[in-house]
């Protein structure tokens, strides 16, 4: 797979131990901060929207192979946590806890602990739904060569109005041009996101 992956012109950091190094290190720097807000935003859901107040589901991740994210929840409780968003309109099924921390990506924050199990990366592409992936055509199945990341330039730049594998753009872009360099930036422009996501950014 890996040699499949050079033959496409894919950059070696996708697969190298600088960037699973890289991801250990920011997320344990994150791990205390990130526990305190999820203590918080936990409690918040408990007392407003009740039980529960993370939710797992399936995810496809490197290489099609399924795996389990933890997420705040930001959804009622009787909403279908597999239907595609991008494609279905359920502002109406997003608590009103869910629509501020959707806003801000705190939902987001429990996948640190799938970066520490490898899992996932802090950057990548988005991880795909199981029913969605299935549909892939071949370019699209590029995506699925690398692991998901948490945050990602379709994260922060893409249109949220198309479905992620329709604008494939800024993935195909990252998995060829992939450095340490470049993962700093998309967190620094993550950061930037999150505190104002009205805000236009540029690579």
């Amino acid at each position: 797979m890996t040699s499949y992956r050079k033959k496409q012109g894919y950059s070696p950091y996708m697969d190298s131990w600088s960037k699973r190094c890289f991801d250990i290190v920011i997320c344990l720097l994150l791990l205390p901060p990130g526990l305190f807000v999820m203590g918080l935003a936990g409690l918040s859901i408990l007392i407003r929207e009740g039980r529960p107040v993370f939710f797992w589901h399936y995810r496809v991740g490197k290489n099609g192979r399924l795996f389990w994210i933890p997420k705040l929840r930001t959804l009622r409780v009787d909403a279908n946590p597999y239907e595609p968003s991008a494609e279905s309109d359920n502002a109406s099924l997003v608590t009103v806890t869910g629509k501020f921390f959707r806003r801000h990506k705190l939902d987001e924050l429990p996948q640190l602990f799938s970066v520490l199990t490898g899992h996932m990366s802090l950057v990548g592409p988005r991880p795909e739904l199981p029913g969605v992936a299935v549909t892939y055509e071949p370019l699209q199945r590029k995506r699925l060569l690398v692991k998901p990341g948490i945050t990602g330039l379709w994260q922060v730049l893409g249109d949220r109005k198309l479905a992620m594998h329709k604008d494939m753009k800024y993935d195909l872009y990252y998995m060829r041009k992939g450095s340490l360099w470049l993962d700093m930036k998309i967190l620094a422009m993550t950061v930037a996101f999150v505190l104002n996501p009205k805000r236009k950014l540029h690579l």
